[in-house]
């Protein structure tokens, strides 16, 4: 696949060499990216080093605990947007792929429109995260951090996937004002909320055992009946 050092946008596909990856490809360059593809982890990761890309795309036939190995070792190199694609994912292999540092976790078969609009939503919360890259937020005892990425609570260092830091900042960014579960999902992953989907909840549960928060009764991170969620009190 074509690669122009001129092209303002660039995106890494780590591909699965037993499947077409035509449509993902054609999908991005559509959308104004030029595109190189590699079939292994070791040469993604090398290629992410060289060229500093926009986006990485996994595109693989299934999702497997290779693809969130693949994650966690990209983010232990990359720090940009990840996004993988993959067919007969079930929730728990999407759960992985997001807790490994995917910033979305899309499931084919998609739509080509609505492929590039899930990426543009990954790529806008990125940027508007940089824009806020030098702004720490505290409240009380919990710092969030959103230059280097970084949350503490009470001086304790708290590790946090991707999502989970992009929940975490969003619920600071708006501390001790009410978010529904269908603001939250629209921050997170840029879709409106279909009603169904049980992520923000998983999240918000997952973010409140690394604060070390009693699940029975959260101080911090309060489920307000029927209306949302509040961070702060």
């Amino acid at each position: 696949m074509g690669f122009s050092m001129e092209t303002e946008k660039m995106v890494l596909v780590l591909a699965d060499e037993r499947q077409s990856h035509e449509t993902t490809i054609t999908c991005l360059q559509d959308d104004g990216f030029a595109t190189m593809v590699h079939y292994s982890a070791d040469d993604l990761v090398a290629a992410c080093s060289a060229h500093s890309p926009d986006l990485v795309v996994i595109d693989v036939a299934e999702s497997s605990l290779d693809v969130a190995s693949s994650c966690r070792v990209l983010r232990e190199n990359y720090s940009g947007a990840l996004v993988v694609l993959a067919e007969q994912a079930d929730e728990m292999f999407q759960v992985l792929g997001l807790e490994m540092g995917a910033d979305d976790f899309v499931v084919k078969p998609i739509s080509a429109t609505l492929l590039r609009a899930r990426i543009r939503a990954v790529l806008r919360r990125r940027k508007l995260a940089e824009c806020g890259a030098d702004a720490t937020i505290t409240l009380g005892s919990l710092e969030v951090d959103s230059g280097r990425r970084e949350v503490s609570c009470s001086g304790r260092t708290i590790d946090l996937t991707s999502k989970e830091f992009d929940l975490l900042w969003y619920l600071a960014r708006h501390a001790r004002t009410v978010l529904s579960r269908d603001q939250i999902y629209e921050a997170l992953f840029g879709l409106e909320y279909n009603g169904v989907d049980r992520s923000v909840d998983i999240y918000i549960s997952r973010l409140r055992s690394k604060l070390g928060e009693d699940p029975s009764r959260p101080q911090l991170l309060k489920t307000v009946r029927g209306v949302g969620y509040l961070l702060g009190g």
